[in-house]
């Protein structure tokens, strides 16, 4: 009777302890399937059909607060990335912080979203495969070491501030790779974020803005290296209401991209690295330096827009995305057209329950133009979301 009483107890207290713990999580993953082709005037080269098993973004997180009385809460979130191929490696690695919540408004600092990463509406897809999603129209979305600040709603409008420090290694400098914050050529490695926010009877609209003060390094006439920053604005806007889903986005980035980097985001393409690294000469039997990703910055322009209705338990989808061509100093006019995209998704969802989706999609990835080169992927998928 002794012991039974004192499980009890001991199992009391852990609840109590543990009551302000939330745990949740996604699961999702599917088959994806998927070609490539390159086309010049003269050639047309496909890559082998790839299929794969594929997670789509799983996760797994902590979260929790207590009420410190007077409107005044401690809240905190450790999450992390849970493949379905394996682990993601260590622990928090996709969002991590500590805060309080007041009736001021919300301070946080950690590893956090930005605003930027907030704004997923019209992206409104699960995939691996960049032609499946519109992963090229989001990029500029982040999760960084920052502190961050949120305000109440009023009316329906909400705003954001973020700040990432220059001694936070966020990020990755195009040129000379990672920083420690006060690099000679980088000069400073500081991040600037907001956005502000709208939602009101089924109507949607968000603004979000991103400022890195090196985003990359320029190299001048004289050998030079300059440190240049970055910029990236989209703006969404939408109704999500009555099984009625429509969501419209334009996205205007300056010197956030590189001609290479922005190359190797369309195309997928695994080999580009911002930094200089060492590579293995065979001929001369000694390793060299391969140079960073020293392209010049680019100016883009990007329309998105998705549209979806539910009928019963099954939600048809379908998104269409356009990139126009770039600017960027000393680009010929068919370097800049070579930034041009056009992007087609369809695809539909079916409701299990709440938690549990099953979904289809085929989506085409077309860029380039044919004064240079194209590259065009077609993909397919089928998969499983379980939400708890």
């Amino acid at each position: 009777m002794k012991k039974t009483l004192i499980a009890l107890s001991l199992a009391a207290l852990s609840s109590a302890a543990m009551a302000d713990v939330t745990l949740y999580g996604t699961i999702k993953a599917g088959v994806e399937t998927g070609q490539t082709k390159v086309k010049t005037k003269t050639t047309t080269e496909k890559s082998h059909t790839e299929t794969a098993i594929a997670d789509f973004g799983s996760r797994i997180g902590f979260k929790g607060h207590e009420n410190l009385g007077n409107g005044l809460n401690a809240i905190w979130k450790v999450e992390q990335k849970t493949s379905v191929a394996g682990t993601d490696k260590g622990w928090g690695n996709r969002q991590a912080y500590i805060g309080l919540e007041t009736t001021a408004g919300t301070f946080r600092a950690g590893k956090m979203s930005t605003q930027l990463d907030d704004m997923d509406k019209t992206d409104a897809w699960e995939y691996s495969n960049s032609a499946l999603g519109l992963g090229m129209f989001t990029r500029t979305g982040q999760k960084v070491v920052s502190v961050r600040y949120d305000s109440p709603v009023f009316a329906g409008f909400s705003a954001n501030v973020q700040f990432s420090p220059r001694d936070n290694k966020v990020n990755t400098i195009r040129g000379i790779g990672q920083t420690s914050g006060r690099d000679d050529v980088a000069k400073d490695n500081a991040a600037y974020y907001a956005g502000l926010n709208y939602e009101n009877a089924g109507f949607f609209a968000q603004y979000g803005f991103g400022y890195k003060k090196s985003a990359y390094v320029e190299l001048d006439a004289a050998g030079k290296y300059h440190s240049k920053s970055g910029q990236a604005h989209r703006v969404e806007a939408g109704y999500d209401a009555n099984n009625l889903f429509v969501s419209a986005g334009y996205q205007y980035t300056n010197g956030w991209d590189s001609q290479d980097s922005y190359h190797a985001a369309l195309t997928s393409d695994d080999s580009y690295n911002a930094a200089p690294s060492q590579e293995w000469d065979s001929v001369a039997n000694t390793f060299v330096t391969v140079p960073g990703d020293e392209s010049v910055g680019l100016k883009t322009h990007e329309l998105a827009v998705t549209g979806a209705y539910k009928f019963g338990n099954v939600t048809p989808k379908v998104s269409y995305a356009h990139g126009f061509k770039a600017k960027g100093k000393g680009l010929t006019d068919a370097e800049r057209k070579q930034a041009q995209y056009d992007q087609v998704i369809v695809g539909a969802d079916y409701d299990f329950s709440k938690r549990t989706t099953a979904f289809a999609q085929a989506g085409w990835l077309k860029s380039g133009h044919k004064e240079a080169y194209r590259v065009e992927t077609t993909a397919g998928l089928v998969g499983l979301r379980h939400k708890f």
